[in-house]
């Protein structure tokens, strides 16, 4: 049975557990979590919580790689009247003591990876650091009847921090309506069933993981084969074929991997995958292209940001309806604009910033009231990205509008110019950004990743990109590099990349 009722989230784990409570929620590493067990797990951490004094509203952080003891405490977290404050493990003691400053956080639960950043925290301030194992140890005994604060859907359940790419990350305040609004009408969207069974190994701290690969599953009563991360791939190649997954899951990075490599074995071996969803950064068409020609199973991108809890589009799972290129259609409950710099809407096809309003909105910025009034007016979000809406209503990510750049007056988007190098034989990955040269004028600079074995010069990308865009789009220089820098999602840093720039390439030509 599908939950369709808008829930707590404490309260979504505890109706699926009185629906499907023999039934196997998480698999991993071996183990199997029933949708019972991973309910009165998250009792345990909820008891714990509140036999340490914890007041209905504090922020408890969890620093954790993936494992089932993350999902339980999330929920136990909230049943005990808390708010959510997910880490990114990935992130350096300094970067991640801001955040649990910020947000005031008097507990971190983590596991035993993230322990060596722990040690550096330890000491700073008073605050209670605690192991996800030690916690769950006590599952076997009885859980004490201690009151749990109910929760109203529009009261905060988490916070979430944007990844910083403009000044210090800012935490999104998200409510139990925003996420499972946003999980209803992406199952809907998608027509999840509870006969699905999810991969997950793209990290759960981020939000576009956690609704698409916990909430959902939840509400539709789904199994989801939990990994610790990507690597070693093989790993998730086993998964996908004993636990016979139907629902796929991932960043453009592994697609781009994937359609790469020629293994006829893996596609004859995936017969239950369905559906592929591809979210958190663009996906170039002929990966899309490449990677169907090959798996012979679809792939739908969507879109959306961690403000809006976080999906806001995606392409319909049918054939006919689907349209590469684009990021689908707005979510059911959910509409969108594109305005010019005066927020004036513009017409069908022009470019300019996405709008989006709806549930799953969220409330604002922690502790931010000047930001929270730049993001959201009149309760339209402004997203920072240039889009395109076309006749139908689906929209096209053009790219982030602090990215795009201005050569001699005219506007131009690295996603474009990105999007066809790709094409070309020996390019693995490229990034193009915008490099101040004089005071006042701007020129184009590509960093590109070649293939293994390949050795294409400057000139030849160059000959390659003049036959498919105008010629004031294409790069002044392009620049090899071994690796761009990426978040753990798999988005180009291009912050990082100006900064190397800077650091190593300090003279731009005329």
């Amino acid at each position: 049975m599908i939950i369709k009722d808008m829930l707590p989230l404490d309260q979504l784990l505890q109706h699926r557990a009185r629906l499907s409570s023999r039934k196997t929620f998480i698999k991993f590493e071996g183990a199997a979590y029933s949708f019972r067990e991973m309910d009165r797990l998250a009792g345990v951490y909820a008891a714990y919580l509140l036999e340490q004094g914890m007041k209905r509203g504090d922020r408890v952080a969890l620093l954790s790689q993936n494992n089932p003891y993350y999902v339980a405490a999330y929920f136990g977290i909230i049943r005990a009247g808390g708010i959510v404050l997910p880490l990114n493990h990935l992130l350096a003691h300094e970067e991640i003591d801001f955040i649990l400053n910020d947000a005031g956080a008097e507990t971190c639960f983590f596991d035993h990876e993230c322990s060596g950043t722990i040690e550096k925290l330890r000491g700073k301030n008073s605050r209670s650091y605690v192991l996800l194992d030690d916690v769950a140890s006590a599952a076997g005994i009885a859980i004490p009847v201690l009151p749990t604060p109910a929760h109203g859907v529009d009261d905060i359940s988490t916070i979430l921090y944007t990844s910083g790419t403009t000044g210090s990350p800012k935490g999104a305040l998200l409510t139990h309506r925003n996420i499972m609004s946003n999980a209803l009408a992406c199952a809907a969207a998608i027509h999840i069933s509870p006969k699905d069974r999810f991969i997950v190994f793209l990290p759960l701290f981020h939000s576009f993981t956690f609704t698409v690969c916990v909430v959902i599953p939840l509400v539709t009563g789904s199994l989801i084969s939990l990994l610790p991360g990507v690597r070693p791939f093989s790993r998730v190649v086993k998964r996908l074929i004993l636990d016979r997954i139907t629902l796929f899951v991932a960043i453009p990075t592994v697609y781009k991997i994937l359609a790469e490599k020629n293994m006829p074995f893996l596609v004859k071996m995936l017969l239950n995958l369905r559906l592929c969803v591809c979210g958190a950064a663009p996906l170039p068409v002929k990966v899309i292209k490449d990677f169907e020609a090959a798996f012979k199973v679809p792939v739908i991108e969507g879109y959306g940001l961690t403000e809006a809890s976080p999906v806001v589009a995606i392409n319909p799972d049918d054939h006919g309806r689907r349209r590469p290129g684009t990021v689908g259609l707005p979510l059911p409950g959910l509409e969108v604009r594109v305005v010019d710099d005066e927020g004036k809407p513009l017409a069908t096809g022009e470019p300019g910033e996405l709008l989006v309003k709806g549930p799953s909105v969220m409330m604002g910025y922690l502790n931010r009231p000047e930001d929270t009034a730049k993001a959201i007016r009149d309760n339209w979000l402004s997203t920072g990205d240039i889009a395109s809406l076309d006749a139908d209503g689906y929209i096209r990510i053009i790219d982030r509008k602090k990215d795009m750049i201005i050569v001699d007056g005219l506007n131009v988007y690295p996603f474009e110019v990105e999007e066809v190098l790709y094409r070309h034989h020996a390019v693995k990955d490229c990034a193009m950004i915008g490099v101040l040269h004089g005071e006042d004028k701007e020129i184009p600079i590509m960093y590109v990743v070649q293939k293994d074995g390949q050795q294409a010069t400057a000139k030849a990308f160059r000959d390659f990109l003049s036959e498919h865009v105008a010629h004031y789009k294409i790069p002044r220089r392009f620049l090899m590099i071994d690796e761009l820098p990426r978040t753990a999602t798999g988005k180009i840093l291009k912050k990082e990349i100006r900064k190397l720039y800077l650091a190593t390439e300090m003279k731009p030509p005329v």
